[in-house]
């Protein structure tokens, strides 16, 4: 018959695994940021060929997590399609760290995983697609940080954290190309092209192509004519500056006596105006002394020419008689003027009349 087990043995053994179960939880699952794993939804407009179930989720190029389900959505109303994908965190993925000057390591936040992805996408956490191997065709999932963009949550399952999505790079420039006017763009280039053409067969292009080479060949005669005559040009500038230096040496040789003969004739000249103005001195000293005795001899004068003077009085009678002979002389010029022969024959006694 087979022993009994030993229950206390077993109750003992149990305990011991707890506890190691235990333990490594806390030495391992410390510090991490998703600590379980969490469902993510996003809803893309464009395609998500590639993508599948499994397919890889990277945030700054680590894998954080796979896609777990692919789903097409239909709106009845509007008629359109979008493509939810739901991706699934793996626990762990992500750790925490402290800088020096934290009061608080990460490992103490006190927010949910759910309110920390929430200020994460407030801070611009955007998710998109992106080719994983252009070999295969596989695609994944990549989440980043794009703050410059806005935030676009459709809210339709509750039951998920939605991150906002970002259009791929092909579908930018998909969106640019249908946004242009290319059926304009091809009746304008393709009036262009017809433009051209009539312009490239048309007469007056050929008649100005025509007047352009004899243009052109005009002035390549012009320029062999200067060619011709740029040769004796350049002889005679030569004799030119040759006579030019001849002419500069000459001027040279002069210039030095030149400067001699000027300077020695500044210095006569210094000399004389020393020697004018010793003798300007003695000058003005002689009128000096000559003005003092012209003032002396005005006295007298000046006696004689006052209003009681009989000088004055005798003189302005001697004036008196001068203009009464000066008139009878000139009455005796007219009468001889008018009668030459007088001074031949004499008066007659009719007066000449």
């Amino acid at each position: 018959m087979a022993k009994e087990a030993n229950k206390t043995l077993i109750g003992a053994f149990v305990m011991g695994a707890v506890a190691l179960i235990v333990v490594a939880i806390l030495l391992f699952g410390g510090g991490r940021f998703f600590k379980r794993s969490i469902s993510l939804v996003a809803y893309f407009d464009g395609s998500v060929k590639g993508l599948g179930v499994g397919s890889k989720v990277q945030l700054k190029g680590v894998t954080v997590g796979q896609v777990k389900d692919v789903r097409l959505l239909f709106h009845p109303q509007k008629l359109s399609f979008i493509n939810r994908v739901i991706i699934e965190t793996a626990p762990g993925a992500i750790s925490g760290y402290s800088d020096i000057e934290d009061k608080m390591a990460l490992q103490d936040h006190p927010l949910e995983p759910e309110q920390l992805i929430d200020q994460l996408i407030n801070r611009g956490l955007r998710a998109k697609l992106d080719q994983e191997s252009f070999v295969t065709g596989k695609s994944l999932v990549v989440l980043d940080f794009f703050p410059e963009t806005r935030i676009k949550l459709r809210g339709i399952e509750p039951e998920y954290i939605e991150i906002p999505t970002l259009p791929t790079d092909l579908e930018k420039i998909a969106k640019t190309l249908s946004e242009l006017p290319l059926e304009d763009l091809v009746f304008q280039t393709r009036d262009a092209v017809a433009g051209i053409n009539d312009l490239v067969r048309s007469p007056e292009l050929k008649q100005a192509l025509e007047a352009l080479n004899q243009t052109l060949m005009n002035a390549a005669a012009l320029v062999e004519n200067i060619d011709k005559q740029l040769n004796p040009i350049a002889s005679r500038l030569d004799e030119t500056l040759k006579d030019y230096g001849k002419l500069a040496r000459n001027i040279d040789n002069h210039v030095e006596p030149m400067v001699t003969s000027i300077t020695e004739t500044a210095r006569d000249t210094q000399k004389l105006i020393k020697d004018a103005n010793r003798r300007l001195d003695d000058v003005l000293v002689s009128a000096q002394a000559a003005l003092e005795q012209a003032q002396k001899a005005l006295v007298p004068v000046k006696n004689f020419a006052s209003e009681d003077s009989p000088f004055r009085y005798n003189l302005s009678q001697t004036l008196q008689e001068l203009t009464e002979a000066s008139r009878a002389v000139r009455e005796l010029a007219e009468y001889i003027e008018r009668h030459p022969e007088a001074l031949l024959r004499g008066k007659s006694a009719s007066g000449g009349k």
